[in-house]
């Protein structure tokens, strides 16, 4: 099993990158009968008169299987892994003008829409993604060994998935440098990285 987080602690390649991310869905992106995990472009939000940053990365659907206690009343809610309550963001690219694109490693997540889940992400929505590394230990996301659990699972019918593993281990390897992973959407076909292979598989701000 590849230990991602592992392979990005110990290779050093999220040291100094950038903090946080505040981005826009470059377009919608469907949800598909039984996929788990959806290629994702963004680009910086910003005044439209600058030229922008655009990212590439994975959303991977996911639901709470830790406990969870609410903070004013006590009341303890006990996982339930079975009940999806939305996606991941990983965010693992990033390609400005005149710059190198660098390899990142930022997140956030969504609850699925509440009148409208035929969608992961609506064209314009806006995801803030932070750095994982900069993260405390109790900050950073109680879902991402069940995301990335996921995203291993699928792969072998998912090329989304297929591509944010081949990236990974690619910065593991010798000599590997931040700016020599392609990002996932020139490895395959945008619209083939979000297809499965024959299967037998808002924060809510909307």
């Amino acid at each position: 099993m590849l230990d991602i987080l592992n392979v990005l602690f110990l290779t050093g390649t999220i040291a100094s990158q950038t903090l946080n991310v505040v981005g826009l869905a470059e377009s919608d992106v469907k949800v598909q009968e039984d996929v788990r995990v959806y290629a994702i472009a963004m680009k910086q939000q910003g005044p439209f008169w600058v030229d922008k940053c655009h990212y590439d990365g994975v959303m991977v659907q996911y639901a709470r299987d830790w406990e969870e206690v609410q903070r004013v009343t006590g009341v303890v809610f006990p996982p339930e892994p079975d009940k999806p309550v939305g996606y991941a963001l990983i965010l693992t690219q990033e390609k400005c003008p005149g710059k190198d694109e660098r390899n990142i490693f930022s997140v956030d997540s969504k609850y699925f829409y509440p009148f409208n889940k035929s969608y992961v992400i609506r064209e314009g929505h806006r995801m803030d993604a932070v750095d994982y590394a900069s993260l405390s230990e109790d900050a950073r996301p109680k879902w991402m060994p069940q995301v990335l659990k996921t995203i291993e699972a699928d792969a072998p019918r998912n090329a989304a998935a297929q591509s944010f593993l081949a990236e990974m281990k690619a910065r593991a390897a010798p000599g590997a440098v931040v700016e020599s992973v392609p990002p996932a959407s020139a490895a395959l076909p945008s619209d083939a990285l979000n297809e499965t292979k024959p299967t037998n598989q808002q924060r809510l701000d909307e």
